[in-house]
Order: structure tokens, then C-alpha cells, then sequence
């Protein structure tokens, strides 16, 4: 699992509506030069919240994946509730 990747594929496709579109098209096979796992591009293509967080993706980037691929807030906080706590921030 490379969470370096799905981490930068998330940030490329914030930043990129052209690159959002595609991907929602194409799925991951539009983020040339990175590599997934199976599990990591069905999460980045299924829009797996739950997922992402699982595998360690940043919680600054889960909130803006979110809303790219159309989950309104509530359901946002609804797919993580119950993930709180799972991680620790390290000092």
C-alpha cells in the first residue's frame, strides 16, 4: 500500500476539475504515475470514506475527497463517526 499515492491522487484531483472529471469518467487509470492496490483504487474510485481514513489518509484531504465525489456533509460525518478515535495524532 503506498499512502503517499492515494494521498497525492486525492491532492491532484482537488486541484484539478479536468482531472476530477476524467476521473469520475475513467476512475483511477487517469492518475498516471501512480500505483494503487486493488483495495486503494476501489476506495478511491467507490468513494470509500471510510476507507481512505482506514488506510490513513489525511483528514485534511478526506473533507475535500468528500465533497468532490458528491457526499453531502452529513453523510460525510455520518461514514466517519464511527471511525473517531481510531487514530491518534502524533506530536
Amino acid at each position: 500500500m503506498s499512502l503517499y499515492a492515494v494521498q497525492k491522487a486525492i491532492y491532484l484531483l482537488k486541484k484539478d476539475k479536468a482531472l476530477q472529471e476524467r476521473f469520475r469518467q475513467a476512475g483511477v487509470s487517469v492518475l498516471d504515475g501512480l500505483a494503487f492496490t486493488e483495495a486503494e483504487a476501489a476506495a478511491l474510485s467507490g468513494g470509500d470514506l471510510a476507507a481512505l481514513y482506514r488506510m490513513g489518509v489525511h483528514p485534511l484531504l478526506c473533507a475535500p475527497y468528500a465533497r468532490m465525489m458528491g457526499i453531502p456533509r452529513p453523510r460525510y460525518v455520518e461514514l466517519l463517526a464511527p471511525l473517531r478515535g481510531l487514530r491518534q495524532l502524533k506530536s
